[in-house]
């Protein structure tokens, strides 16, 4: 994230371009009560959530425990359990205010899935914790197979597309900074894919033991989204699921401290922010730009690009074998 944030701002000093982050108006001072802030999510959509999730977990038990129709009782499963991520992580992000800037939601929400995959799973069939989680993401679409996961997924590609519409927003904004937007591209993807690899091998990442290379080569694809990620880290030659867990961590610290540690560094102009940002943590990282209109529509550039250049590299059979050198490995 600072590589390609100083690596912009010294483009944008260059130009000439470096434009102030606009200042917040005055609040004015409450004299005789201070107000709490507004908690995330109206109380109506919690309730809501509550309730139709809780009426898909009876129904769902249910036909389960009575041997009903094994088909109806999966699908009311994948329904209840995509209601209520939905419903755990809205709880989550009402926590105390504190809580949340230090634990992002997903990571508690994610626990508080997990620990109902286990209860429904001993709950119903008596099955464990590990097969209770592959039911969640069954890979399949239909209506009788699918899982809660695999909904989510299929809605990820959607919500992706939808950044689009502020980047058209700002169409006349991206289109004078196309060279600098160019560069931060080459930059994140050239700088995560060798830099990563690099690094990893540097501090030995997994060890002597003979899955180095495979941990390694799965760690490279972690500032790019995860529809993209998952074919780079096949073309690799990594392992899938080490690459979903290190991208979604990535995203989560940069969503959750990627706006911090701008401040930190000093840096306010908003498109160097954005471009940061955006190419070094994902979709979450893009998403906690939403609040910064100028920022957030080159942060949603800079993801989209990043994931795209980074599978294209990888695509070159020389630009792979030299990645895989630099993990430690050989052509």
């Amino acid at each position: 994230m600072y590589t390609v944030g100083y690596s912009v701002l010294f483009l944008r000093k260059l130009s000439g371009k470096i434009e102030a982050a606009p200042k917040a108006p005055k609040k004015k001072a409450v004299k005789f009560a201070r107000l709490a802030p507004a908690k995330p999510f109206s109380d109506e959509t919690m309730a809501f959530l509550y309730q139709i999730s809780g009426l898909l977990g009876i129904a769902s038990v249910a036909v389960s425990k009575s041997n009903g129709d094994p088909k109806l009782g999966s699908a009311l499963r994948a329904a209840f359990f995509y209601f209520a991520t939905f419903a755990s992580y809205v709880r989550c992000a009402r926590l105390p205010t504190g809580f949340v800037k230090a634990v992002h939601p997903l990571l508690t929400s994610t626990g508080v899935v997990w620990a109902l995959l286990w209860i429904y799973g001993k709950a119903t069939d008596g099955s464990d914790f590990i097969s209770s989680l592959a039911s969640y993401k069954a890979s399949s679409l239909a209506w009788d197979e699918t899982g809660a996961g695999d909904l989510l997924l299929f809605c990820l590609g959607p919500s992706v597309v939808s950044f689009a519409v502020s980047m058209y927003s700002r169409k006349k904004l991206l289109v004078e900074n196309f060279f600098i937007v160019f560069a931060a591209m080459l930059i994140s993807s050239l700088g995560g894919l060798f830099g990563t690899a690099l690094f990893a091998n540097l501090i030995s990442l997994g060890g002597k033991s003979s899955s180095a290379l495979l941990i390694r080569l799965s760690v490279l694809a972690r500032n790019i989204t995860t529809s993209l990620a998952i074919p780079v880290t096949t073309i690799l030659g990594g392992d899938i699921a080490i690459a979903v867990v290190v991208v979604v961590l990535t995203g989560i610290f940069g969503a959750q401290y990627g706006r911090k540690l701008m401040d930190l560094a000093g840096i306010t102009d908003p498109i160097t922010r954005g471009l940061a940002v955006g190419s070094a943590a994902q979709g979450l990282g893009v998403s906690s730009m939403i609040s910064e209109e100028d920022a957030f529509p080159f942060a949603a550039m800079a993801m989209a690009l990043t994931a795209v250049a980074g599978t294209v590299l990888v695509s070159f059979p020389a630009i792979k074998d030299a990645v895989i050198v630099f993990c430690g490995g050989t052509e």
